[in-house]
């Protein structure tokens, strides 16, 4: 068998980790998967049925708690990539997607010590020419960073994100052997593919890059508090660049209380009810309006100033709607609202998500049947995170793959209303979602929105009108010089071409062993040159280099199983 590492450049030191990596599936019960992918030959035959034995024990749990279990044990990387994996039903089955939501980022903190050698190493200075006060006890430790009290030099208070030390290296290593990883399944593990797991690892390598560079989460609160300017509903805090890296990230203090900290929101005397309006409406105006919405909407990065204002940190994460996608958007919602099962479907054939092949008959019965069960619940049931969900899930099983930013909408949405329904049980986030829905509309077909786009539309056609006839002069000289060539590409034929060279070096080994065993039969017959037993050697060699040949071809045909 050829080693599954023999082409793959790998250092010393990544050896070793993905030799703790591979170690850790073992011993949470994933021995058999480490097998398939033939990662097991990183051990030595004798510790390789130590592990066995030890992996068989845990083999009564569910392969998604074994894998939940085994990430929590791996660090930050994997963490990070299951947080990821809970966010997308539509590529993970939903029993792995529920599970990895219990994965926590909780992480203790690294020393002062070290914390001030990263601030002075990335400042080139004494710390207290860059804080006139810093705070060496942590208020917020996770797995990427932890964030400290400080204040600047002219008396600002602050507070100051610091980069675990050397986190970047550990996650681009861990990213390189999570691609092997992922490439190992999708060749070996077959039923894997359906979930395309180097697609998972590509969408996760971008996100996690985006996220351990501060100056990109320093330029989106920028963006935030642009938009936010003239709004005295959303406050965000201005960024010190001054005193901000990629590896330091420093912000005004937010002020306000925790959204989920419901008792000292009542002792202040501030409505719940209220707010819950309040954060759906902001969340709706980021979306439909802005353009750009919060990606991570858990309580620690929401609080509650008043009871007409907010404080949103943490922008690590962003997502981005375009014109486009807000207005199927505000489509699924309507679509919703009006148990229109005709109308989503429409919308998910128009964002061109839908395979050729999809039985749609099917596919819109699923869908009727789940409003039709939604529509029908009282509003203290009815989650309108839950049944994105469930569209999430229905579009899995036709193959319908949701944009990435849409998933991560879904999330935001399941978040949020998680939170305000704790402020307020009977609130309905479906009817503001649909108000904003209907003023999108209303602003897709107004005078002003209509005639930018006819001048869109008018630029185009004039652009093209003065492009199009050199081209066609352009074409037309290749054809009259005889330099105009057509690429015929075949498509889908990539596995029977495979076939056919298989077959064909089959058979050419065969023809050879053939010619070899007629060959040394004739020199046997004729009994001349080095005898071995009153045998001509040349017809033994023959003989034997035919056997051994034959032996191989059966070999191979027997492990294809194709015979």
């Amino acid at each position: 068998m050829i080693h599954p590492f023999r082409k793959i450049n790998l250092t010393y030191r990544n050896v070793r980790r993905l030799r703790g990596i591979v170690g850790i599936f073992m011993r949470h019960g994933l021995y058999g998967l480490m097998e398939r992918v033939h990662l097991h030959l990183l051990f030595p035959i004798h510790k390789r049925l130590v592990k066995k034995r030890i992996s068989e024990k845990k083999e009564v749990l569910s392969i998604s708690h074994r894998l939940r279990c085994a990430f929590e044990e791996l660090g930050p990387t994997f963490i990070k990539l299951g947080q990821l994996i809970a966010s997308r039903p539509d590529l993970v089955p939903d029993e792995m997607a529920e599970e990895f939501r219990k994965l926590m980022d909780e992480v203790p903190p690294f020393p002062f010590e070290e914390v001030k050698r990263v601030l002075e190493s990335e400042f080139n200075a004494p710390l207290s020419d860059v804080f006139s006060d810093f705070d060496p006890k942590p208020v917020a430790a996770a797995s990427i960073a932890q964030v400290h009290n400080a204040v600047l030099p002219d008396g600002t208070p602050v507070v100051a994100k610091v980069q675990r030390p050397h986190i970047e290296r550990i996650i681009k290593s861990d990213i390189e052997l999570m691609f092997i990883m992922a490439k190992l399944l999708e060749k070996y593990v077959t039923e894997s593919r359906l979930y395309n797991p180097v697609g998972l690892v590509e969408e996760f390598s971008r996100t996690i890059n985006r996220e351990i560079d501060f100056t990109a989460e320093a330029s989106n609160m920028v963006k935030f508090y642009k938009n936010f300017s003239d709004d005295s509903r959303v406050a965000i805090p201005r960024v010190s660049w001054n005193q901000t890296t990629d590896k330091i990230l420093t912000i005004g203090r937010a002020e306000g209380t925790r959204i989920d900290d419901i008792e000292t929101l009542a002792e202040r005397g501030i409505d719940g009810k209220k707010i819950a309006r309040l954060m759906t409406d902001i969340f709706f105006t980021q979306v439909f309006k802005h353009g750009i919405f919060h990606g991570d909407l858990h309580a620690g990065n929401i609080f509650v100033i008043d009871e007409n204002s907010v404080s949103l940190v943490d922008f690590g994460i962003v997502g981005r709607v375009s014109d486009e996608m807000a207005e199927n958007l505000a489509n699924i919602l309507l679509a919703t609202v009006r148990g229109d099962d005709n109308l989503l479907i429409e919308t998910y054939l128009d964002m061109g998500i839908v395979p050729e092949k999809t039985d749609l008959q099917g596919f819109k019965r699923d869908y009727h049947d789940l409003l039709d069960t939604y529509l029908a619940k009282p509003i203290k049931e009815a989650k309108l995170g839950k049944l994105l969900l469930d569209y999430t899930r229905i579009a899995a099983n036709y193959n319908v793959k949701l944009p990435t930013e849409l998933a991560l909408l879904d999330k935001c949405i399941m978040e949020l209303e998680g939170l305000v329904r704790q402020l307020d049980p009977d609130f309905n986030m479906l009817e503001t979602g649909e108000r904003y829905a209907h003023e999108l509309i209303k602003l897709w077909y107004s005078p002003k929105k209509m005639s930018k786009d006819f001048l869109g539309v008018a630029h185009e056609i004039d652009r093209t009108a003065r492009v199009l006839p050199g081209q066609i002069r352009q074409l037309m000289k290749k054809m009259v010089n005889d330099k105009f060539t057509i690429d015929f590409v075949h498509v889908g034929l990539e596995n029977l071409v495979d076939e056919v060279d298989r077959s064909s070096n089959r058979i050419s080994l065969g023809l050879i062993i053939a010619a070899l065993i007629i060959g040394s039969s004739l020199i046997m017959m004729t009994g001349k040159g080095p005898l071995l037993f009153g045998f001509p050697l040349l017809g033994f060699l023959g003989y034997a280099i035919a056997g051994f040949f034959g032996l191989m071809l059966a070999i191979v045909i027997i492990r294809s199983r194709k015979f």
